[in-house]
């Protein structure tokens, strides 16, 4: 995650996964309320970024993807003949956007469960990680400034224990590591107000 970029009031990142020597995705990243139309010339910010930070003036673009994950619970209720799932079935972190291990996880739970799928329990992230991203969330809309520090202390963890985290796998020890390395009197405002 890279926040060497305009911040305009919210949370922006860049971040690069190399696939190979020659290729790779880049993406650019906004945390908001998608009601300033400035931050969305994506295709400006992404040249800017490859040419201006990462030195690369010869370059092709393969393919481009523009998407928006709310960061919210949906209110969306499964009936006798819809199962959602996703984000739409709430399986989004929402301090992070973190969805596809949860994607296969609820999967595997409606394919073990389809026969008896109105009987038995919602599958769902886990409460702890509800909390979590409540607070994490109301840390966001009050700090975005102090965001940039914020990602960097939660992933200056072991991969395995971020990963964990953000799968919703994380043990108790894991979380107090985590939550260990973010700014105490934010935080605590933000789980009592």
């Amino acid at each position: 995650m890279d926040f060497n970029c305009d911040q305009k009031n919210d949370v922006h990142f860049f971040y690069t996964l190399p696939f190979n020597k020659n290729t790779a995705l880049i993406e650019t990243t906004w945390l908001s309320n998608l009601e300033d139309q400035s931050l969305m010339d994506y295709d400006l910010q992404l040249e800017n970024y490859i040419k201006n930070n990462l030195g690369i003036k010869n370059y092709k673009t393969n393919f481009i993807e523009k998407g928006a994950i709310p960061l919210f619970y949906p209110s969306f209720k499964n009936d006798n003949k819809t199962i959602n799932i996703g984000s739409a079935g709430g399986m989004t972190r929402l301090s992070t956007g973190y969805t596809f291990l949860n994607i296969q996880e609820h999967s595997k739970y409606i394919v073990k469960n389809i026969d008896k799928i109105k009987e038995i329990k919602t599958y769902n992230i886990g409460r702890k990680y509800q909390l979590l991203d409540k607070i994490f969330l109301k840390v966001l809309e009050n700090h975005p400034k102090k965001m940039p520090e914020i990602f960097f202390n939660m992933f200056n963890t072991s991969s395995n224990t971020s990963i964990k985290f953000l799968s919703n796998k994380s043990n108790i020890f894991e979380d107090i590591n985590i939550i260990s390395k973010m700014p105490k009197l934010i935080f605590m405002k933000a789980l009592f107000y």
